[in-house]
């Protein structure tokens, strides 16, 4: 990627870290923590803050004359507040659930000063090590690999677009505004129809399950990602959801009640095991086959200051914030006092604190890779901390079994959780870290000034979301039905089972072996991975936007070489800057899509926590149809706004011969 031209020439230094962009991001920091804090505890999801970060500093630091990277510096710090507030939810309540079902081991309540405490300093480091670690693989995932960052990407075409103005302005509002109504009319809003669409088919034993979310973002997303990686996301859901979940209901049997339920059921008591088992394998082996260039990534950013006399300084869009040895060291050394202050135990500390180490650095890099193919909203972060939990309860359950641990049960799954919540907060930072990382190579930003940027709106973030959640806690409960926190449920649950010897070793050795057959056959493993731990619904759009450019792409090379009336080398030049033009074409509109969704779910986010779920919701019972219609409409709406100046130049006949040739080889 040496080549590559960012939007502002690395000579062109223009105002970036100012005090103006600080200040709103820090206010953008804390709106985005508490709606999502508020939103995951109640829904078990968070909305992605990147464009709704985006219009919002874009809208303030317009009327004080901000440029395009003083935008995105905003924009970066306020981000970081929606990705710690996953990492939070996902598992400090999980301390009130782990008490609830031991009555000893967790916490009573959260809203204590100690608690509190143990929250903020555990969310600060967590993020810290989420921003730190990902300094060294900024130039391996995004330069070398050169992943698609979807959201990332997403962000940059909006800003780009935006600052030039033009037609693409166009693109971006029409599909914004068509995301943010489907958003909006959706089952969470006006109530007009169904989030998402599944059913199950029946045949004897065998049950097979469909679905499809009704979601304009997540067919944006395909079309960035692109038809390959979408494919290949799809297949993991196919392996997961139509292959394994049948064939282990028609062994184990199907727990009664509703159908779709049932189907659930398995997924989250067995298959969800095969997805982690092939992720973290997959994990593993990425970074393996990765070590060169990552140990020459990581030498060359703990090396220290020192230059060589014939050695340039890097350039401004090449410069990184120096990670010294002894930051890493002071985290932790801060861990391990803060494991020795709640467990009481010299070894085990000291054990947790390592594993905390090693884990945090891996699945940092495995949340930042991911986050490169399907994105932060999607990234299964949740996969990242189960993984981590399994490892921390089986290394304390060893210790406890050799007699160099004191604890019990119940103190050992409040320690499991602790860990966790360290490499749930850095992986959650990781992978948004990664997104921002990416716009600022489009951008022409400056990864430094990036990166301070993140210090800060972790730092903002730590100190101030914990208190809500605490807030929250104390005021409607964990696991209630006001506050019914599903992801700290999963975590406590999950963790419960492990230390209740319920752990699904057959499931997780299947994940390992897929992953280990993917490997063999040098397929893309950590892609088919995904797709199994994901929920179908989901994959399913990202598979349909990718299609959806593949189709569009695949009709502008059939139209080009049957109606441009060149040859040879003038006919590829044609087709390649046709294809260019298209792909950039749905780029925009994508990142429409993706705008539209991400601001409107904030905007329903807000009203849920004013006036509770259902407050605009005019029906109780929304149809799917209306939504199905809207999505179809939409699908077409891509491919036309990509092809529309192409189909002007054609007769209806010429068109419907286009059209009847996409599929044929010649």
């Amino acid at each position: 990627m040496s080549d590559y031209e960012p939007y502002i020439s690395p000579e062109h230094d223009i105002p970036e870290f100012s005090l103006k962009a600080i200040i709103v991001g820090i206010i953008i920091t804390v709106v985005m923590g508490a709606a999502n804090a508020y939103l995951g505890l109640f829904v078990g999801m968070t909305v992605s803050a990147t464009i709704p970060s985006l219009v919002f500093a874009l809208a303030i630091l317009k009327m004080f004359k901000g440029n395009i990277l003083e935008i995105n510096m905003s924009k970066n710090i306020g981000v970081a507040g929606e990705a710690l507030a996953a990492g939070i939810i996902f598992t400090f309540p999980a301390m009130i659930v782990i008490n609830q079902m031991t009555g000893n081991g967790g916490w009573e309540e959260m809203f204590t000063f100690t608690n509190l405490l143990i929250m903020i300093i555990i969310s600060l480091i967590g993020g810290l090590f989420g921003i730190l670690f990902t300094i060294p693989l900024r130039k391996v995932f995004i330069q070398d690999l050169d992943l698609p960052y979807p959201e990332g990407v997403a962000a940059a075409e909006v800003l780009k677009t935006m600052e030039k103005g033009g037609r693409g302005i166009w693109y971006i509002a029409i599909a914004a505004g068509i995301g943010g109504f489907m958003k909006f009319s959706a089952e969470s809003g006006l109530s007009l129809w169904k989030e998402k669409v599944e059913g199950v088919l029946n045949f004897g034993r065998i049950r097979f399950f469909g679905g499809v979310n009704i979601s304009p973002a997540l067919l944006g997303v395909g079309y960035i990602i692109g038809f390959k990686i979408s494919f290949i996301v799809f297949s993991g859901g196919i392996l997961g959801w139509l292959i394994a979940i049948p064939l282990i209901g028609a062994i184990q049997g199907w727990p009664g009640g509703n159908p779709i339920d049932a189907v659930y059921t398995i997924w989250f008591d067995y298959t969800k095991w095969i997805g982690i088992g092939a992720v973290l394998t997959g994990g593993i082996y990425t970074l393996w086959k990765m070590r060169s260039p990552l140990g020459q990534s990581i030498k060359q950013t703990l090396g220290g200051k020192k230059k060589e006399a014939n050695v340039p300084a890097p350039i401004r869009t090449e410069r990184d914030f120096h990670v010294s040895v002894i930051y890493l060291g002071i985290l932790f050394i801060a861990v391990l006092g803060l494991y020795l202050f709640i467990t009481g135990e010299v070894v085990p500390s000291i054990i947790l604190a390592a594993v905390m180490m090693i884990a945090t650095f891996l699945f940092t890099a495995v949340a930042g890779y991911l986050a490169g193919i399907v994105g932060s909203s999607n990234n299964p972060i949740s996969s990242v901390t189960i993984t981590t939990l399994v490892i921390t309860a089986f290394m304390l359950l060893g210790l406890s079994a050799m007699h160099l641990s004191g604890m019990d049960k119940a103190a050992g799954m409040g320690a499991t959780i602790l860990v966790a919540a360290i490499v749930c907060c850095s992986a959650a930072i990781a992978g948004d870290s990664m997104q921002e990382l990416k716009t600022a190579q489009i951008l022409g930003a400056t990864p430094i000034r990036i990166q301070w940027g993140r210090f800060i709106g972790v730092a903002v973030g730590a100190a101030v979301i914990p208190i809500i959640v605490g807030l929250l806690a104390a005021a409607y409960g964990i696991g209630t039905p006001a506050l019914p926190s599903p992801q700290a449920v999963i975590m406590g649950s999950t963790v419960y089972a492990i230390f209740n010897m319920e752990f699904q070793y057959l499931m997780f050795g299947i994940g390992v072996i897929i992953a280990i057959i993917l490997i063999w056959r040098k397929l893309p493993v950590m892609a088919v991975a995904i797709g199994i731990y994901l929920p179908f619904t989901l994959t399913t759009p990202i598979f349909l936007g990718g299609v959806l450019g593949w189709l569009s792409e695949r009709w502008i090379v059939k139209k080009t070489k049957m109606y441009d009336g060149l040859q040879g080398e003038a006919l590829e030049k044609r087709i390649n800057e046709n294809k260019e033009s298209t792909f950039n074409k749905g780029l925009l509109f994508a990142a429409g899509l993706v705008a539209g969704e991400a601001v409107l779910g904030v905007i329903v986010a807000l009203i849920i926590i004013i006036g509770g779920p259902g407050a605009i919701a005019l029906f109780s019972k929304p149809s799917a149809l209306p939504g199905m219609l809207g999505l179809l409409f939409i699908m077409m709406m891509i491919v036309y706004m990509v092809i529309r100046d192409h189909l002007g130049q054609l007769s209806g006949s010429q068109a419907r011969s286009v059209m009847s040739s996409l599929f044929k080889r010649k």
